[in-house]
């Protein structure tokens, strides 16, 4: 259970990306071949796709593999450069904060709102952002605790 816990974004993600792949085969297919498209297909690919990427940051996140240009944080001294970490850290935390409660304010509009195709509510996908900020906002701190933890055993 504790590698799923850990491993969670990737599997889900590359589970939901197959899904996908296979909605679009589908509506390639039906399209093309038959000639005649299926109207869903095109709704439920990027329904999927917004829970994938949302799952990709969040793996990102946990991994500490987001882009940054470190070439002059480097030069800097170390003091600085561990400052400068840990309130980089609390900015993002803060946007991710914001996500969850705009996410949410954005996904209860939308409740009434149904993707005609699928006979659902928008609210299904508009609520990716804030559970997943959550996802993501709980592998923030735990990647920090670690660190800390790891850098207190080194030091």
């Amino acid at each position: 259970m504790k590698k799923f816990l850990n491993n969670f974004e990737e599997i889900n993600s590359g589970s939901l990306f197959i899904d996908m792949l296979f909605v679009l085969d589908i509506q390639v297919f039906s399209r093309h071949v038959l000639g005649d498209p299926i109207i869903w297909s095109e709704q439920l690919a990027r329904f999927l796709f917004v829970y994938v990427a949302y799952l990709a940051v969040s793996s990102e996140i946990k991994n500490d593999g987001h882009v940054r240009i470190d070439y002059f944080f480097n030069k800097l001294p170390r003091a600085i450069r561990t400052v400068l970490h840990y309130m980089f850290q609390i900015m993002i935390a803060g946007v991710l904060v914001l996500m969850i409660f705009i996410g949410y304010e954005m996904a209860m509009r939308k409740m009434p709102v149904e993707i005609v195709s699928l006979n659902i509510s928008y609210v299904y996908m508009y609520m990716a952002l804030p559970i997943l900020a959550v996802l993501m906002l709980y592998r923030l701190i735990e990647r920090n605790i670690k660190e800390i933890k790891h850098k207190k055993g080194v030091e």
